[in-house]
């Protein structure tokens, strides 16, 4: 548990330290954008959506990803983190992005805190080599 906050955290401090390096200060950049994930390029695993405006150094947005009943995982009914967005970087040149948070993790019938990371690339399917169907663009 400790080594997992500690990661948690070094990551978190990391993309800190680089989110304003990224942004144009007044100028911001929206990430959006949702669909299907997969996890071997063919069946379906999650749903997924997210909103982030990365302004200066302010990271703000939600992110949310869910597996219900479609998923590759046995006995997995029900899977959901939905949570706000604290932290990150996006680079509009490469269309890259990283961001974080705290949201609730509904795992079948339980919930609990948890920290997320996230790293996307711009485009749609088979762009990104994790979606499936949808579209992730940074403006």
């Amino acid at each position: 548990m400790v080594k997992k906050f500690l990661l948690a955290a070094a990551v978190l401090l990391t993309v800190g330290v680089l989110g304003p390096a990224t942004a144009v200060a007044g100028a911001p950049v929206v990430l959006s954008g949702g669909g299907t994930g997969t996890f071997d390029g063919i069946h379906p695993g999650s749903q997924f959506g997210m909103g982030v405006v990365f302004r200066g150094g302010t990271v703000q947005g939600h992110f949310n990803c869910v597996m219900a009943g479609r998923s590759a995982f046995a006995g997995l009914r029900l899977m959901k983190v939905d949570g706000q967005v604290t932290a990150g970087s996006a680079n509009t040149a490469a269309g890259t992005a990283t961001f974080s948070g705290t949201g609730t993790l509904h795992m079948n019938n339980a919930t609990s805190q948890v920290e997320f990371t996230v790293n996307v690339v711009r485009g749609g399917p088979k762009v990104g080599e994790h979606v499936a169907t949808g579209q992730i663009s940074m403006h």
